[in-house]
């Protein structure tokens, strides 16, 4: 939902799995840019639950019952959502040792790299992290300054408004997914509860996707006045000509 550069792959979004359990909680549709870099974002957090602890509490009653929902019912909600989580962990820690197996850097289509499946992607599948170094918002742009300066492109995903993963300068391939009107692909934050710096950017597939076909994301970059307009390229019928 924000981006820290318009000129490059400016990003900000996020995602994290550690613990026992962890739980995603936001998502952001899929892609990004290489030439001049180009990057979007995704807010919000999620919690964890974990232990032995019963499932009905006053607190899910009271959320129970502002929606309407008989309050010995907000356990079974409370229980699936923590069932929920340990699932989301587990592809997570799958995800960790099979990345490799799944994508491909390559040109891109789109512009500049871009990143590709190499086998039969399903959806909701996660497919790889968008790494890199976890910073405050106020060093991300210090840092983007400096990066448009030297006219190096730059690859920011925000975690929340405090936290932003910085991928310019020791980042992962995911950093080169490329933006599209038309995604394959979202971002989903996954979250283990151990502070934002824990939290995670997971790259997920958003309906199947075919071997050799490019991963793409919505940036959701913020709208910028007419003066700023950066043109997109992705090249799908229902694209809008403009990333922001």
């Amino acid at each position: 939902m924000g981006r820290t550069s318009h000129a490059n792959h400016g990003v900000i979004g996020s995602a994290s799995g550690q613990s026992s359990q962890a739980n995603v909680v936001s998502s952001s549709s899929s892609s990004q840019d290489h030439g001049p870099a180009r990057q979007a974002a995704t807010l919000l957090t999620s919690g964890r639950t974990r232990g032995n602890r019963s499932y009905y509490t006053e607190e899910a009653a009271a959320k129970a019952r502002a929606f309407g929902i008989a309050a010995e019912y907000a356990g079974f909600a409370h229980k699936f959502e923590a069932q929920n989580s340990q699932t989301r962990f587990s592809a997570y820690q799958k995800m960790r040792t099979e990345w490799k197996d799944r994508v491909y850097l390559a040109r891109s289509r789109i512009a500049g790299l871009g990143l590709y499946a190499k086998n039969d992607i399903s959806m909701g599948e996660f497919i790889i992290e968008y790494k890199g170094e976890i910073i405050r918002s106020e060093l991300c742009e210090v840092r983007e300054v400096r990066y448009t300066a030297h006219n190096r492109g730059v690859y920011m995903f925000r975690i929340d408004e405090e936290w932003v993963i910085d991928a310019t300068m020791a980042g992962g391939p995911a950093r080169y997914i490329n933006h599209s009107c038309d995604p394959n692909c979202s971002t989903q934050i996954l979250d283990a509860m151990s502070g934002a710096r824990e939290k995670k950017i997971i790259i997920t597939a958003n309906r199947p996707i075919s071997a050799g076909e490019e991963l793409t994301y919505d940036y959701q970059f913020e709208l910028e006045d007419s003066s700023d307009k950066i043109p997109c390229l992705c090249g799908a019928p229902n694209c809008v000509k403009w990333m922001n």
